[in-house]
């Protein structure tokens, strides 16, 4: 395992990137090649006993159409921090693989009750299907942030029938349940909770407007682009930057320079949240702009771990297989600021892949 790791992140500091499910025919400007470095920062992040990037990085990789080695998922399941023991399990659960069983019993005994509950997910995915139940108390729980965590991993297992369940929570007194709740209902096909959203983008959180704002553009219509626009007057860069990239997501492609151009910004905070490269990638990775990822590539020499590790995350989003069911814009179609001639447009790409609202699992 460490010598897997090791490797990746000697490569991604050599910008070769990482050997596995990698096409060597491309050459080393190509796609694929900037696809197999972003996989080693990814790589690097898991094991940089960093939490943060970490979990960025086991989200990232579960709608990825590439995976690290069970082996070294297996370590991190063990890791000293909750919120990335969180992800890990979960992202060993989406494989739905009944020999990692052992794994997922040993994480019930786990202190953290949002792991446990994880891991009841992986043991349901693995084919234990009694463990269902426990994601349903949970999502009765007087903890709200099990009802966070429970929402979250049910729209991950891919079962209609918990539509009903999830609807009760759209109006849970934590607003980021309900938020929750509707990227769930929506990822299992639903179409309930819109209006819900459209509330918390004036919620008094900081927080939840952000969430509600990016959830907006992925499970909104035209309808919403007036109230993205004034979003996009917001004062706070990441909220602004969630409304531009929802309104890209619902067609307004000319609006992807003002992210593109954003990667290339100084940043006048010292606050690492309010990077506006970091911003500005994180909201790319969410749009399947396939055009964006030569300029993130740009980011994955960053000296900032951060900002490397969101970019890597962004283009993984971007270039896999298995695109996020939230994506509505036409990867391959660039504006006319880009390329002279559109180039040909091929139609949203959809799969039943993760990412919660924001890197990592639910805020706790």
């Amino acid at each position: 395992m460490r010598s897997w790791l090791i490797l990746a992140a000697a490569t991604a500091a050599l910008a070769t990137g990482c050997q596995q499910g990698g096409s060597r025919g491309e050459t080393e400007a190509g796609p694929e090649a900037v696809k197999d470095r972003a996989c080693a920062v990814l790589a690097w992040a898991l094991d940089s006993n960093q939490p943060r990037l970490a979990s960025m990085a086991a989200e990232t990789f579960m709608e990825a159409d590439r995976l690290p080695p069970v082996e070294v998922l297996r370590g991190l399941a063990e890791s000293a921090d909750p919120r990335v023991r969180t992800t890990v399990v979960a992202l060993l659960g989406t494989m739905r693989r009944p020999d990692l069983k052992a794994v997922f019993q040993q994480r019930l005994q786990d202190p953290d009750p949002a792991v446990r509950l994880a891991a009841d997910f992986g043991l349901a995915m693995a084919g234990d299907t009694s463990e269902v139940l426990a994601l349903r108390d949970a999502l009765a729980s007087p903890n709200a942030t099990l009802r966070r965590t429970a929402a979250w991993l049910l729209g991950l297992m891919g079962n209609r029938s918990a539509v009903g369940m999830l609807r009760v929570r759209l109006s849970d007194p934590d607003a980021v349940v309900a938020l929750r709740a509707v990227e769930a209902i929506h990822r299992l096909g639903g179409a309930d909770g819109v209006e819900v959203v459209r509330d918390l983008t004036e919620n008094e959180r900081h927080e939840v407007r952000y969430y509600a704002t990016r959830l907006l553009g992925q499970v909104g219509g035209t309808a919403d682009i007036p109230r993205l626009e004034r979003l996009c007057q917001s004062r706070f860069l990441d909220v602004k930057f969630a409304a531009i990239a929802a309104l890209i997501r619902l067609g307004d492609l000319k609006r992807v320079n003002m992210l593109l151009d954003m990667l290339d910004a100084p940043n006048p905070s010292d606050s690492p949240d309010m990077n506006p490269r970091v911003l500005a990638a994180r909201e790319l990775g969410e749009t399947a702009y396939t055009p964006a990822v030569e300029r993130l590539g740009r980011l994955l020499a960053a000296r900032d771990p951060l900002e490397r590790t969101t970019a890597a995350a962004a283009i993984l989003r971007i270039q896999s297989a298995r695109q996020s069911w939230r994506t509505r814009v036409l990867a391959d179609k660039a504006p006319p600021q880009l390329v002279p001639a559109a180039a040909p447009a091929s139609g949203p790409r959809t799969g039943p892949t993760l990412p919660p609202l924001a890197p990592g699992p639910p805020p706790r």
